[in-house]
């Protein structure tokens, strides 16, 4: 399974789902609807079962307007290429993991060796608590700055597409606004 919203930037509210045909007997229905029959749309059929392929996990009507968007999205990602994607991502996470690096007071979180990094990267300041990251993260939020709170700090989560302008104006916000809370 794989959520639309995030690194695939598509629409909330859609996902993407794959079963082995043969393990699609083992798993729990845990829903119930009338998309998930064998003879979906077959309304007058007394018998109910459901159905062989994976439609049976889809127990109501399709979101045909997010699956639309997440097709676009996917068409983007494709025309871009996979590759190209990687290289910009990991780009960008190295730059930001190189400047907290660089600026004392911050600890990086996120794995510091090459190969275990991905595009999330996470840092905390040194010696302050949870309540402290909170405000922190409240005050970039409003800033428009998007991030997360997460592992004890702030995380950042650059795609391809984000500016390295942006990446370094969103950590001199954090290092300026870290100045003036308690």
């Amino acid at each position: 399974t794989a959520d639309a919203h995030k690194w695939m930037l598509g629409p909330e509210g859609v996902a993407l789902f794959y079963s082995r045909p043969g393990a699609r007997e083992q798993l729990q229905l845990s829903q119930y609807g009338w998309h998930m029959v064998e003879h979906a749309g077959d309304f007058e059929r007394a018998e109910w079962r459901p159905a062989a392929s994976a439609r049976r996990f889809e127990p109501g009507s399709p979101n045909m307007l997010g699956i639309h968007a997440m097709e676009a999205s996917l068409s983007l990602l494709e025309q871009v290429g996979m590759e190209n994607i990687e290289a910009e991502v990991l780009r960008r996470s190295s730059r930001l993991v190189e400047a907290i690096l660089a600026e004392p007071g911050l600890e990086l979180v996120t794995p510091r060796e090459p190969g275990r990094r991905a595009g999330i990267v996470t840092f905390r300041f040194s010696g302050r608590d949870a309540d402290f990251h909170a405000g922190l993260y409240r005050q970039l939020m409003g800033r428009g700055v998007i991030c997360a709170q997460r592992g004890g700090g702030i995380r950042f989560s650059p795609h391809f597409y984000t500016g390295t302008d942006v990446l370094d104006e969103a950590l001199r916000l954090a290092l300026e606004l870290a100045r003036g809370l308690p």
